[in-house]
């Protein structure tokens, strides 16, 4: 998974995880023609955010980016009107050059001084190399509290102990309440360093819950800290539900904006007019009941 539990310098852990965004008006269309199911993305998560300010709304409404869906047809509820979406962004950093923007840079501590990186946007799927730093941005269409969760993965099929990545006090003083158009970003001014710590690690494996309410069986800690194995998977046996997994056309590559910034280092509530999360999740939900989501993310050979 990633590097666990922090290792030397605060802000350092070896992870994989996602970020994410939002939804907009005419999502449902631009799904839809691609695969004939008849979506309802627009009730289930762009409407869940707050309508833009009339002073500040566009006089026509941004036009919807195209989704494709990258798990299988059968994995469809079209038809489920509980169903609720997890987006989540994942940036992977590179070294800065002179034409990137002041918004997509990022300056980090390093071995010897500081060094400043740019955001890309990379989908879900993506390999990545040992030693890639990376970010995530989530947003829920349900309000609730948040929890992430790593492991690493390992080539047998064995993984580590699961950690708790957030809530922490280090990020938000610990405030892990979310809803439609929050976006939570991890981790807060810095970056997860993917730094295997045995020859057979493969990966990492992200577990992210939305509960109604907050877990008595967690107390959040200055750090990251290790959580009993047997509770998350009890977690993830009670609580994960058929997923479909959308990714935004042409948005791989795309550098963290002004608006990125503004929703996650700043917490601007996003609107139903704002920008979208490259990598979309949705779950068939029972009304009352935690969403889960089980996120792998891969190292090449």
């Amino acid at each position: 998974m990633m590097s666990h539990p922090i290792r030397g310098r605060a802000g350092w852990v070896s992870l994989a995880l996602v970020l994410l965004c939002g939804l907009a008006p005419g999502l449902s269309r631009a799904i839809g023609a691609q695969d004939g199911d008849r979506q309802l993305w627009d009730s289930e998560f762009l409407k869940k955010r707050p309508p833009a300010p009339l002073a500040n709304a566009p006089s026509t409404p941004p036009r919807a980016p195209a989704y494709r869906r990258t798990s299988p047809s059968s994995n469809a509820r079209a038809d489920s009107p509980t169903a609720e979406v997890i987006g989540i962004t994942i940036w992977r950093l590179r070294p800065t050059t002179s034409a990137d923007s002041r918004d997509s840079r990022l300056l980090l501590q390093e071995d010897g001084g500081t060094a400043e990186w740019t955001h890309e946007r990379v989908e879900a799927s993506t390999s990545f190399k040992a030693g890639d730093r990376v970010r995530l941005s989530i947003e829920s269409s349900r309000a609730g509290y948040l929890y992430v969760t790593d492991r690493e993965q390992y080539a047998d099929g064995t993984s580590s102990d699961p950690y708790l990545i957030f809530p922490t006090l280090r990020i938000r003083a610990g405030d892990n309440a979310v809803a439609a158009g929050k976006v939570i970003e991890l981790p807060e001014g810095s970056a997860f360093r993917l730094r295997p710590m045995q020859p057979d690690y493969r990966g990492e494996q992200l577990t992210v819950l939305v509960t109604p309410q907050i877990l008595d069986e967690v107390q959040v800690a200055p750090q990251i800290q290790k959580l009993d194995g047997a509770l998350v998977a009890r977690w993830e046996r009670q609580w994960s539900a058929l997923t479909e997994h959308f990714e935004s056309v042409g948005g791989a590559g795309q550098p963290y904006t002004k608006l990125d910034r503004e929703a996650g280092a700043e917490g601007r509530l996003l609107t139903q007019e704002d920008g979208l999360p490259q990598s979309l999740f949705r779950l068939a939900a029972t009304p009352g009941r935690p969403l889960l989501l089980v996120l792998p993310l891969r190292i090449a050979d």
